[in-house]
């Protein structure tokens, strides 16, 4: 867990200048895109955390690669779910609101990877 706490940290030390050079009235409105994403991703790399977690000492040994290949699904459904309900709600006058979401998709993706591959070197 303290691996996984310094990269989260190392992530989000990466992302919020880099946000602010985007836009720097992002983060003024509760309402931003990158908010809601930061707020998604962390959520979801902690249960992805979690659930590979326990499957480092499951006896099935494929379960790891099937967590995996879900968190994956899981992330691309949520990630399409959550900029359509941004802009249902709050009808963006144009796309630039996707930017900074794809720059928090490939951040925490980036992230995941460096901490699965972690995991996965400490596998039985």
């Amino acid at each position: 867990m303290k691996d996984y706490a310094k990269g989260y940290f190392i992530a989000i030390i990466i992302l919020i200048p880099i946000l602010y050079l985007i836009d720097s009235s992002l983060f003024d409105t509760g309402y931003s895109i990158a908010l809601y994403g930061i707020a998604m991703f962390t959520v979801l790399s902690i249960l992805l955390y979690y659930f590979l977690r326990k499957s480092i000492f499951s006896p099935n040994k494929q379960l790891f690669l099937s967590i995996t290949i879900a968190n994956t699904l899981v992330k691309m459904v949520c990630s399409v779910g959550l900029l359509l309900i941004y802009k249902k709600i709050h009808n963006p006058i144009d796309g630039d609101f996707v930017l900074p979401f794809l720059i928090i998709y490939l951040v925490f993706t980036t992230f995941e990877t460096w901490f699965m591959i972690r995991m996965a070197d400490e596998k039985p």
